[in-house]
Formats: structure tokens, C-alpha cells, sequence
């Protein structure tokens, strides 16, 4: 009986090489998954610089996302219960707070990927007063210094190609000795995707909308001016009557109300037949008036185009409060949403440090991996403590009993309340939940 190709055994090499390739082109070093030219390479930077620099919903956005992520803690969490473990856990949180720059400071520049879609940064090392090597700095290589990417011969990254400011060289920054955080990795593309990516047609339109708004206002929603001059003047290709031409394109060009405006014309009048004058000048300026009958309210589309914008990011919760619609709970499910959102990317961050940053770290001072502790981000958000009571008066009144310090902890923690010193005292656990089986107990 002949087998199938599932149950055909692969040769042990054939098995261990790989033989496709995630993503599109890499060729040149650029990425070329992006189907818009002016979003590609340092064009998207600057387009995406843009954005966050121009528009008030996407700025206050990033701003909320950079705000509430530094508020965020990371702390090394130990490998174990062993003292070891816990001094190099200790050992981590000191290197971190003894850098050239503040933590704050590089989570500041790391949170970019979500504008550009990745921030890199090279790690330089120092040797610290106790003997071990420390970390002087997580410099941040800036999105618009990217010159190209660098691949090996398996097509495989291996670091980032920078144009140094301020001159025509270029370094290669090798992944080896680097921080690369990314949105995604869904082409398996080293420039991630920007989170602004999905608003930028949003973006486009709502811009546009506005720029013609503004047009309309300039001109007093009036119309287009017109100037009517003798043919020869239209067609001269010098002397005064292409002077004159000229000077009446630019007044037609500029023309609008103001304190100073005004418009000088010639008052002279065809001549007729006979010699005597006509009742028709030779120049005329005048404004069209728009034939259009129906009113167009542009907030209405500009409105939309923003609640798109906010709704890339899972952000659309900030504008239910601009109209007669929605609810509280329906605010709340989407702020809880966006929370969730912001969640991912700490994480992600903290998985970039413990897959990069950590091991590296651990082998330049020979310490043992097992006793590596992992970077753990705290909460995005504070816990919601009229619901946390709520569960627990559940707990309560279903005759469960909080008597390990461990819970005690979390609890006393999201309610910003002191740990030190806890347990010391029998009568003080539970929480205050009365036990039924306690002596004494109701």
C-alpha cells in the first residue's frame, strides 16, 4: 500500500531547513509590503510624523497611549523562592535605575512603534563599581535616520542600516547588540506596521475637507474671481501687456477681504467704429457666484472622518460624548477595550526586553539562566475597587474565607493600600470576611 504524502518520512535535513520566506521583497534592504509609495520608508515617517504633529484626534491619542504606558511599571519578577534569585532580581532593578537616562526617558522613545510601527535601539554596556557589567544606555536610533535594513544571505535580519545625522556615511547597527520593538510581525516586516496606518485615509480626506473649507471661508463663500482683459493681453509673451496680465493673475490669485484690500483696474472702454467710446471696458473683475443651491454642512463629514480615526486605535470612546448617542456602559465596554489594547503592548515590551535585552545581560556576567528574572508590567489601569468589593462580598457570602497572604497582597496592592507589616497580625486576615468555622464565628 502506498503512503501518502503525510505519513512520508522527510529526510532529517530537508526537515531542518527552511525553504520559504515570510513577507514580501526585502530587496534593497527596504520593505516593500506597502502598496502606497508616499507611506513607504522615510516618505511614511514623515507622513506619519505628520499626522501625529497636525491632527488634534491622532495627537491626542498618541498622547493618551504615551501617558497611560509610562505610567506603567516594569519590575523584574524573581525566578524563585531562593535568595539567590531575589538579589539577581534586585541586581536588575538596579541596573535599570542606574542608566545614563531614566527609565521614564526610554519608555518615552520606545512607545514610537506604535506612531511608526517600530523603534530601535542600540544597548551599550558599562562595567559597574561592583565588577559586573550594567547597562549605560538604550540609545534610541530614530525612525527617520533608517537608511535600510540588513539581511544575511538566508535573508535573515541581522541589523539596521543608519544614515549618521548631519552626514553622507552610514553604520550598520547590528540586531545582536539592539532593541527592535515592532506592532506587528505579521509579514514577519522589520518596519511593523503603524498604528496610524488604517487612519490615514481618515486622515487624507478629513485634511482635504478642511483645506477646501477654509478656501470657502477665504472667499467668503462668494465664489471664483474672474478677470476679463483684451485677447492680445492673453496671448503677449512680453512686454506691458504680459506685465499687466501677470499683475492681474496674481490680484485675481490673492483677492480677499480685509483691512487694507483693494483693487486697481484700468477704467478705459472699447472704442467703437466711429471712434467714440462703447459702454464696455476694456478690463473687468468680478466674482462668480456659486449656482449650487444646497447647503453642505462639512463638520458633518470631518466628524466622521475623526470617530475613524479614533476607531484604528480602539480609541472611538473619546467622541461619544460629541453627540446625543451612547450610554455609559456602552463608553465603558470600549474604554475597557482600549485598555486591553494598551495591555498588548506592554507586554510586548516587556517580551522584547526578556527576549533581547535580558539574556544578553545574564551572559556578559556569566550568571546562571535559571535564576534570569522576568520583566512583568504592573496594570495599564487601577483596578475598579466598587467592583473588586463586589466580588469579594460574593466570596464572603458563599462562605469562602481570604486567609493566604498572597491574595492579601494583591488586594491591599490595588487598592493602593501598605503591604509592609502585613500578616503579623491572625486577627487582621481575611480581609475583614468573617470565617463561619472561627471560634466565635457567627
Amino acid at each position: 500500500m502506498a503512503k501518502t504524502p503525510q505519513q512520508r518520512r522527510l529526510p532529517i535535513s530537508q526537515a531542518m531547513t527552511e525553504l520559504g520566506a515570510a513577507g514580501e521583497s526585502s530587496r534593497y534592504g527596504l520593505d516593500r509590503d506597502e502598496f502606497l509609495p508616499e507611506l513607504r520608508g522615510s516618505r511614511g515617517m514623515r507622513k506619519y510624523r505628520e499626522m501625529g504633529d497636525n491632527d488634534p484626534v491622532i495627537g491626542a491619542l498618541l498622547y493618551a497611549i504615551q501617558m497611560m504606558l509610562r505610567a506603567v511599571p516594569f519590575r523584574p519578577e524573581a525566578a524563585d523562592d531562593s535568595d539567590e534569585a531575589k538579589e539577581l532580581a534586585e541586581f536588575t532593578e538596579d541596573v535599570f535605575d542606574h542608566m545614563d537616562h531614566s527609565w521614564d526617558d526610554f519608555l518615552s522613545r520606545a512607545l514610537s512603534f506604535i506612531q511608526y510601527g517600530f523603534s530601535y535601539f542600540e544597548c551599550v554596556y558599562k562595567r559597574r563599581p561592583d565588577g559586573f557589567v550594567g547597562v549605560r544606555k538604550l540609545a534610541s536610533r530614530p525612525q527617520s535616520t533608517l537608511h535600510s535594513w540588513a539581511y544575511d544571505d538566508a535573508n535573515e535580519l541581522i541589523g539596521m542600516v543608519q544614515s549618521v545625522p548631519g552626514s553622507s556615511k552610514t553604520v550598520t547597527i547590528p540586531l545582536a547588540k539592539s532593541l527592535h520593538f515592532r506592532t506587528t510581525t505579521q509579514t514577519d516586516s522589520p518596519s511593523g506596521r503603524s498604528a496610524l496606518r488604517s487612519a490615514y485615509r481618515a486622515y487624507y480626506m478629513a485634511t482635504n475637507i478642511e483645506n477646501i473649507e477654509a478656501i470657502a471661508i477665504e472667499r467668503e463663500l462668494n465664489g471664483l474671481p474672474l478677470v476679463r482683459m483684451p485677447a492680445e493681453y492673453m496671448v503677449a509673451d512680453s512686454g506691458p501687456m504680459k506685465t499687466f496680465r501677470d499683475e492681474m493673475t496674481r490680484i485675481a490669485r490673492d483677492v480677499k477681504q480685509g483691512e487694507q484690500s483693494y483693487l486697481a483696474i484700468p477704467s478705459d472702454y472699447y472704442p467703437n467704429e466711429d471712434g467714440s467710446l462703447s459702454n464696455n471696458r476694456m478690463v473687468e473683475f468680478e466674482l462668480i457666484a456659486s449656482q449650487g443651491s444646497r447647503a453642505i454642512d462639512t463638520d458633518v463629514p470631518i466628524k466622521r472622518y475623526r470617530q475613524d480615526m479614533a476607531r484604528t486605535v480602539l480609541a472611538d470612546f473619546i467622541m461619544l460624548g460629541q453627540s446625543d448617542k451612547g450610554s455609559f456602559a456602552l463608553s465603558k465596554s470600549k474604554a475597557d477595550l482600549f485598555l486591553r489594547a494598551l495591555e498588548g503592548h506592554a507586554e510586548m515590551i516587556a517580551g522584547v526586553l526578556n527576549r533581547q535585552l535580558m539574556p544578553r545581560l545574564w551572559a556578559l556576567n556569566g550568571f546562571n539562566p535559571d535564576l534570569m528574572p522576568t520583566i512583568v508590567p504592573g496594570a495599564v489601569a487601577p483596578a475598579d475597587l466598587t467592583e473588586l468589593g463586589d466580588y469579594i462580598k460574593a466570596l464572603a457570602s458563599s462562605g469562602y474565607t481570604i486567609l493566604d497572604e498572597e491574595t492579601e497582597t494583591v488586594l491591599r496592592e490595588a487598592a493602593d493600600l501598605p503591604t509592609d507589616g502585613m500578616g503579623s497580625d491572625p486577627d487582621m486576615m481575611g480581609m475583614g470576611v468573617p470565617d463561619e468555622t472561627a471560634e466565635g464565628g457567627q
